[in-house]
């Protein structure tokens, strides 16, 4: 019986799997699994205990593994993930093993003051695209390409591109609107909009006539085809920068390569084109495709066509998403605040009277300033962008905060903390445009753009849209939620009752930019004609 038995173990492990030395396979295994368990174990003491970002409040599973983060990341929940973060454990809290965040103003504002902090790698573009002013990590190349590109986009500039602008966003909005109002679409003299659409489309037109000197006639029209590419084109933005590892497999990406590759052609072909105008004795458009064309002549460092390409990319991308999020998450504010939505109207109505006459931005700059207020507020508490802006920490390392910050630390600057953090905005989790009424400090604190060095490029430009569009749209027009109410606001029966401060509670989720999970439910107004 033993014998058998003896016999039969032998061939169990009489096989081609044993090793040449006689080593079972399965002892090798074992041996494998304890050593990855020994390893973890290390990390995990390491990381928890040893390092010196040890002493950064947080939670445990944050200091040993980045999952949590990026799974929160992929859901588009990744600001108030850190948030909460911050309201746990203060105003530096560790979010993964080698990730800090920051909502202290005077900690970010010194991180993102100067090029001593570089952009992380999570910047960088897949091989297919070249860096850009907001991708490239280069101190070097972002300084260069400010100075090429950071005149198209000063107030001398779209003062005198603002006739582009209103047409775009003004006159083309009432000449859709008063046709569908004459058509009588919903009920007498009323119609339904779904606002959020029709300020991306807006934005489009907006930006392939300063952008590209082309005409897209997209809110006319209702569509536009680079509308869904850019969206697209955003969330894969998205997710290889949470996932920087798909950069390298292009495969992975699968369709999404295919979006970027159309993106690339149309820019291209955007240039392809005015080079052959500028041949056949056109006259120079005074756009920012043009100042491309143009930076570099006298000094014989002229952007080559890649760089070009990358550039109309971004200048497409941000000059849609943010604007047409900031406008949207506006008027969804005011919405949802129906007596400050009256005051801002009464105020606009009050000081331009004269309908016949659109409302530039010099009028809304100096005669509106509860708009700005508006504005600025929600841009605080829903801002368009509300990134955690990760940066480096320097060779030699840094004390921020009280802490050490160990050189090649991702130091992550959460800016939608910093506008929610109590000891920077009293009740910060009110919508208050007050706050933003005057010179207090509050109205220094907003960092809605980012600050410093690497401040967006295209700030002067959404504000300008984001002025004549609302000023333009409420003087002329009467608005209101649907019957059947909006998320996060009382019924249209209670709308009498103060809702003071009250932020939509609208579904929502951040890929790059953020905006509404469902607009086309929670995004609706009705639209009349301003009463006499």
């Amino acid at each position: 019986m033993n014998g058998a038995g003896g016999n039969s173990t032998r061939l169990l492990f009489d096989n081609d799997d044993d090793f040449d030395d006689g080593t079972p396979l399965c002892s090798v295994m074992f041996a494998a699994a304890t050593l990855v368990l020994v390893l973890v174990v290390f990390k995990i003491i390491y990381e928890r205990w040893v390092t010196r970002l040890a002493e950064v409040p947080g939670s445990f599973l944050h200091s040993v593994t980045s999952i949590p983060m990026r799974y929160h990341m992929l859901r588009g929940r990744m600001p108030e993930y850190v948030e909460e973060q911050h309201r746990r454990y203060g105003p530096v809290v560790r979010i993964s093993p080698q990730r800090v965040s920051f909502c202290d103003i005077a900690t970010v504002k010194q991180i993102l003051g100067s090029h001593t902090f570089v952009k992380a790698p999570s910047y960088d573009m897949p091989s297919a695209i070249e860096p850009n002013t907001f991708s490239t990590r280069s101190a070097e190349l972002s300084t260069e390409r400010r100075k090429q590109l950071g005149p198209g986009f000063s107030h001398r500039h779209l003062h005198a591109m603002e006739s582009s602008i209103l047409q775009c966003g003004v006159v083309n909005v009432q000449r859709k609107l008063d046709g569908l109002l004459a058509a009588q679409v919903k009920g007498p003299g009323a119609v339904e909009l779904q606002y959020n659409k029709w300020f991306s489309l807006i934005s489009l037109d907006t930006i392939g006539v300063l952008g590209f000197g082309r005409k897209f006639r997209a809110l006319e029209r209702e569509h536009h085809e680079l509308v869904p590419v850019l969206n697209r084109l955003r969330v894969f933005n998205y997710i290889t920068m949470a996932l920087p590892w798909l950069k390298r497999v292009p495969k992975a990406l699968g369709r999404r390569m295919r979006v970027l590759a159309t993106l690339l052609a149309f820019s291209q072909s955007a240039i392809d084109e005015r080079r052959q105008r500028r041949r056949d004795s056109g006259p120079a458009e005074a756009d920012l495709l043009q100042l491309m064309l143009d930076a570099g002549q006298a000094d014989g460092e002229q952007l080559s066509d890649a760089q070009m390409v990358s550039e109309t990319i971004l200048h497409l991308m941000a000059g849609v998403d943010t604007t047409s999020s900031g406008l949207t998450w506006t008027l969804a504010a005011l919405l949802h605040n129906p007596h400050i939505l009256r005051r801002l109207t009464a105020d606009i109505r009050r000081e331009f009277p004269d309908r016949e006459k659109v409302i530039a931005f010099e009028g809304c700059r100096h005669r509106l300033p509860y708009l700005t207020a508006v504005i600025s507020e929600s841009l605080r508490v829903l801002s368009p962008a509300p990134s955690i802006l990760p940066r480096i920490a320097p060779a030699g390392g840094v004390r921020l905060g009280g802490y050490y910050m160990p050189a090649g630390t991702w130091i992550c600057c959460a800016m939608s903390a910093v506008h929610r953090n109590p000891g920077v905005f009293p009740s910060p989790h009110t919508f208050n445009p007050d706050r933003f009424v005057g010179d207090g400090s509050e109205k220094h604190s907003l960092l809605a753009f980012s600050t410093g060095v690497r401040a967006c490029l295209g700030r002067n430009l959404a504000l300008v849209e984001m002025h004549v569009v609302l000023a333009n749209l409420l003087r002329d027009y009467d608005l209101r939620l649907p019957e059947n109410g909006s998320p996060g606001c009382a019924s249209p029966a209670s709308m009498d009752k103060p809702c003071v401060g009250a932020v939509p509670d609208i579904p929502r989720r951040t890929m790059m930019t953020l905006n509404p999970t469902c607009p086309d439910r929670d995004c609706l107004v009705v639209v009349s004609r301003a009463c006499e």
